[in-house]
């Protein structure tokens, strides 16, 4: 019974386990369950959605986006007891997955089969009808094919808000989606004009405000009922992108393109268009702004990009976070030139940053992007103290390699601040190093000067 739906699609084997209802109904509780008959007429149709004709005023849909979710494989699934006895109560319905009409793929009949769909329904609707699309995926280029649809369809986003739609699972560990974003569509009034300087002053205010909004109920959480976030990294990048589809949509000329005519062009192979740029800088944005928890803002503003790189890759790190394409993400975000040398795996699913021993003495030098940074430094001084170097001399090293060590004091604050930081982070990761970090915060906290 748990292999059955194991992920987002029908696995076929050749055994599997089922629970009929009539087993399943005794832990339902039926016969607790309180009925409230709505008295309306009721309509069923069965038909493709660019071919709807009946007057709505409110749509709600939940599409394919990508081939994240094969519907029509997992509609088999029961197609195949149905046809043997249909149901008396649904007439002369075809027990036909119709494969042939799903709107499936992440490439152009993609794009113009979601664009042909969400544009009738948008003509069966009045001028203040509401369209309502739930929608969930991690992939910048699928949220630019989104941006297109909207403004093809002679729509825009006016709101947005996320639902955890997700639990803790042991089949999905790591930096993955917990929920999933609503979106609430509007027909598009009017004609207005915006050019791409201004839009991504509008874009960043939109995406700072949203980011700030779910990290801040991360916190009000944290104080009230529970240890872990309710929205993880990838949520929060989610949410950025809706924020940008807010402001991207609202406009139907930018930079004296119409959107509509350039929603619709056909994608060019290895082509970064328009709208992929504008959704990119959005998500270079939201991951701007995911301060790690231990860090102080005004300390993580001081840091450069490839200090923030290691810490935010390494708070990922110690939530089971290790594909790839986080540090690739990241590196770009946070305008790392080169993050290999920091890496101490590169493999597609198993990728890890160095530790303080891997590092070493390397990238001290002039030609590293963590030259005399104070992570750089402390990094330094614990691949020191696990050596077994004497604290008074890892203090004398670390003053020498934090600039303005003495003449500052947020930069002493700064490296007690990153040596806590790292303890906490590194505790199931690498006990040493995190023994290491409390030792060398301890040292920098009670060192006399002068």
């Amino acid at each position: 019974m748990q292999q059955v739906f194991a992920n987002q699609a029908l696995n076929t084997l050749y055994d599997y386990g089922t629970r009929a209802s009539e087993y399943l109904a005794p832990a339902l509780k039926l016969d607790d369950l309180k009925l409230q008959p709505i008295n309306t007429d009721v309509q069923i149709v069965n038909q493709p959605a660019s071919q709807f004709s009946a007057d709505i005023d409110l749509f709600v849909t939940d599409p394919p986006y990508g081939d994240a979710v094969k519907y029509e494989e997992i509609l088999d699934f029961f197609v195949g007891w149905l046809r043997k006895s249909p149901p008396s109560e649904f007439g002369e319905w075809l027990w036909d997955s119709r494969r042939s009409l799903a709107i499936q793929g992440e490439g152009e009949d993609f794009r113009r089969g979601m664009v042909a769909a969400y544009k009738r329904m948008a003509e069966c609707m009045p001028d203040n009808g509401i369209q309502v699309v739930m929608f969930t995926h991690q992939s910048g280029s699928i949220w630019a094919d989104m941006a297109n649809i909207v403004w093809a369809s002679g729509l825009h986003v006016t709101a947005a808000w996320y639902v955890v739609t997700e639990t803790d699972s042991a089949l999905r560990e790591g930096s993955y989606v917990k929920g999933t974003v609503l979106l609430v569509l509007r027909k598009r009034q009017g004609q207005h004009k915006t050019t791409r300087d201004d839009l991504a002053w509008e874009i960043q205010e939109e995406v700072e405000k949203q980011v700030a909004d779910l990290t801040g109920l991360n916190q009000q959480a944290k104080g009230l009922y529970r240890d872990e976030n309710v929205f993880e990294d990838a949520d929060i990048q989610m949410a950025g992108y809706a924020a940008a589809l807010r402001v991207l949509t609202r406009y139907a000329v930018i930079d004296g393109r119409e959107m509509s005519a350039e929603a619709i062009r056909p994608r060019v192979k290895g082509e970064t268009t328009f709208v992929d740029g504008l959704i990119a800088f959005a998500v270079d944005t939201a991951n701007q702004c995911l301060v790690p928890q231990g860090v102080a803002k005004a300390h993580w503003d001081r840091l450069s990009g490839a200090e923030r790189f290691y810490l935010k890759m390494l708070d990922m790190e110690a939530r089971g976070a290790k594909t790839l394409d986080n540090y690739q993400n990241f590196a770009k975000a946070f305008k790392v030139r080169d993050f290999g040398p920091l890496l101490a795996s590169r493999k597609a699913n198993e990728a890890r940053l160095k530790s303080a021993v891997e590092f070493g003495r390397s990238e001290m030098g002039e030609g590293s992007e963590l030259h005399q940074s104070a992570l750089r430094a402390a990094l330094y001084a614990l691949m020191e103290l696990q050596k077994g170097v004497d604290g008074a001399e890892v203090l004398a090293h670390l003053t020498l390699n934090v600039p303005n060590y003495y003449g500052d004091v947020t930069q002493r604050e700064l490296v007690a601040e990153l040596a806590a930081y790292l303890a906490k982070r590194l505790e199931a990761l690498r006990p040493e190093e995190a023994s290491a970090a409390r030792v060398l915060r301890e040292l920098v906290k009670n060192q006399r000067l002068g």
